[in-house]
């Protein structure tokens, strides 16, 4: 068979990882160096010759193509978590660059996809941009991030148990279109990606060097899942559907950010309950992980607020078939599922 009588369907692929310290990289290149303050501090001293050192601070199409648009430089790296890897995914990829991330913290999966996330019209687009071409991991680095955030990726992990379920209800109503049908296969690995997870989850949270490695390689492990589906429903289902809702909400509102991570852990649990899934062994793998399912800047009025609306929303953004689709959650509904994953009196 010639490559010109297939049809093209390109599978994404991880990029080249390289475990080393950071202060063994030397970089020559004049470098466009994305970060943020804390993590250009968590790596003071790193021999990069930055030629243009800027300070990632929005995640909006707009806010991504005016950095792209000053680029100056002949490599890019992307230093930080989630929301500065992805502005860097754009900013290479609109100007033709390689591209080098240093992931400061595990916050996300960001900094193994070939899509950036932005925030639009209420909601979050992935737009195709490019895979980092190297991964710089320095596990030391990672053990000496702080404790509420070093491993918050782990959420884009145990979300499968919710996303999952979602995909496998999703089947069974004959809401999958062709290009997303599930298979038995596909199930088997994400059950013993989570499973794993769930075993690990109290050496992971310790932020140890093996505990760090191990979410480093299911992190891994999830995203080429998802590249070999052609999609993320996987992992991305109603959790993350409410986790979208909600960050909405706050940023209308308060104008408050909350990590990832914690919102995913939130909506984890809601769906879990909601699923009538053992939501309590998520909620005890959260605890010792570390994670906070419960962030103070998100008062129990907005979750209220976005569990009611969730139909509605899911709707009104074409999202794909989850609990959250047809379950009609009524504020009594929302305020019992609270307090029952809460354990409020």
């Amino acid at each position: 068979m010639l490559l010109e009588d297939c049809s093209e369907e390109k599978i994404g692929r991880l990029p080249d990882m390289v475990r080393c310290a950071f202060a063994d990289i030397k970089e020559q290149r004049d470098a466009v160096v994305l970060t943020t303050e804390p993590a250009w501090k968590a790596v003071k001293g790193i021999d990069i010759n930055s030629h243009q050192l800027i300070y990632v601070k929005g995640n909006t199409d707009a806010a991504m193509a005016a950095v792209a648009e000053v680029c100056e430089g002949e490599v890019v790296y992307g230093i930080g978590g989630g929301l500065t890897i992805d502005t860097a995914k754009f900013v290479a990829a609109a100007n033709g660059l390689s591209l080098i991330a240093l992931p400061t913290i595990l916050s996300t999966d960001a900094f193994l996809t070939d899509a950036t996330g932005v925030r639009e019209n209420g909601c979050v687009r992935y737009l195709p941009t490019k895979p980092p071409d190297t991964v710089i991991v320095d596990i030391d680095m990672l053990c000496e991030a702080p404790a509420a955030m070093r491993a918050s990726g782990a959420a884009d992990v145990l979300s499968i148990a919710t996303a999952l379920w979602d995909w496998q209800e999703a089947e069974k109503m004959g809401a999958n279109p062709p290009d997303q049908r599930l298979t038995s296969q596909t199930v088997n690995i994400a059950e013993t990606l989570l499973q794993t997870l769930l075993e690990n989850a109290r050496e992971i949270g310790s932020g140890t060097p093996d505990g760090l490695k191990l979410l480093f390689d299911l992190l891994c492990m999830e995203v080429q899942l998802c590249n070999l589906c052609g999609h993320s429903r996987v992992e991305e289902g109603s959790e993350h559907y409410f986790t979208y809702a909600i960050e909405n909400h706050l940023t209308s509102t308060s104008g408050r950010n909350v990590l990832h991570g914690e919102l995913v852990g939130l909506g984890i649990l809601l769906m879990a309950a909601l699923q009538s899934q053992p939501w309590m062994q998520y909620r005890h793998a959260l605890e010792c992980l570390q994670i906070n399912y419960r962030p103070p800047a998100v008062a129990p009025e907005a979750i209220v607020e976005t569990l009611t609306n969730l139909s509605a929303y899911v709707a009104q953004h074409n999202l794909p078939y989850t609990v959250a689709t047809t379950l009609q959650i009524t504020p009594d509904i929302a305020k019992r599922t609270i307090q029952t994953v809460f354990d409020y009196a």
